[in-house]
């Protein structure tokens, strides 16, 4: 995508949101000034986030502006997430980054999370953001990478949201990582709901998850699809086809109706997989609302 054709889709995006609905022209000229502003500020930008919760974001962290506005850029995932969990229930979140999503399930819906993050630096700022939010007794932090086997493996340095483990093809800077699995570090208390994004490396991480996969508690999943499996050579197709053989249903969700539906086979980004239908359906219908601004939904 050149660069033309890639600012005009982020500004359609913007403009687009949910949380922009009533505000579209605003939003479009407030976009550059917001990207500005991410690579100009010295410090910590501290953004508010639903129900009260708070996200630090590192100075100039590659691609982190999404984070200032619209903040919940990943809508109907993260909405899903705040209307699906239940303070009993476990999530986990491999590959989570600056912890939006662990915000939004510890902080907003009071579940108990663990979070994996294998960039030192980025996991500093993830620990600042559960300190932040006083949820320490909610959420379990791991300083790892997570794959098909324990060991070691290099990870992308300096970029930001971006970072992922280094394919054997690429020149770029890396750094040493510990890797884990979801077998090994779920296996006294596995997790009602997954969320994996981890820049296509996913292949990878369902490997070291054949027992997590099959457990029937597992019943939510987010998993990314956008291709960057092709850095390694990975199948994604096949990956998902895998999932759905397990019983997990791909679906949009409409956060405002509070309304699941099927979506086709080939659907990318990143996608809800539902195990149990019409139990997911009843559960999201009851959930409490989430507030962000003059958001209630």
């Amino acid at each position: 995508m050149n660069p033309i054709t890639k600012v005009v889709s982020a500004l359609r995006e913007f403009r687009d949101h949910p949380l922009n609905r009533n505000r579209k022209n605003r939003a479009v000229f407030e976009y550059g000034f917001i990207q500005l502003a991410a690579r100009i500020v010295p410090g910590e930008i501290c953004v508010e986030f639903p129900n009260r919760t708070r996200l630090l974001i590192p100075p100039h962290m590659k691609g982190a502006a999404h984070y200032i506005a619209p903040r919940l850029c990943e809508f109907e995932q993260m909405a899903f997430t705040m209307h699906y969990l239940r303070a009993q229930d476990k999530f986990a979140d491999v590959g989570s980054n600056l912890g939006s999503f662990t915000l939004l399930a510890a902080g907003v819906a009071g579940s108990r999370v663990q979070a994996f993050e294998p960039n030192p630096e980025t996991f500093a700022a993830l620990a600042r953001n559960i300190r932040l939010n006083g949820l320490e007794q909610r959420v379990k932090l791991v300083n790892a990478a997570v794959g098909r086997a324990v060991g070691s493996i290099q990870m992308s340095a300096g970029l930001g949201t971006e970072n992922h483990v280094a394919s054997s093809t690429e020149s770029i800077d890396s750094i040493p990582v510990k890797v884990t699995t979801l077998d090994t570090e779920l296996a006294d208390d596995p997790a009602d709901f997954l969320k994996i994004d981890v820049e296509g490396f996913e292949t990878e991480v369902f490997a070291g998850a054949v027992r997590t996969l099959q457990n029937q508690k597992l019943q939510a999943m987010i998993v990314e699809r956008n291709d960057s499996g092709n850095r390694y050579g990975f199948d994604e197709v096949a990956l998902h086809q895998e999932i759905r053989n397990h019983g997990f249903k791909p679906c949009h969700y409409d956060a405002f109706t509070r309304k699941l539906a099927a979506v086709g086979d080939q659907t990318t980004g990143n996608i809800i997989y539902i195990r149990n239908f019409e139990a997911a359906s009843a559960r999201l219908k009851s959930a409490p609302p989430f507030h962000l601004d003059d958001l209630h939904v």
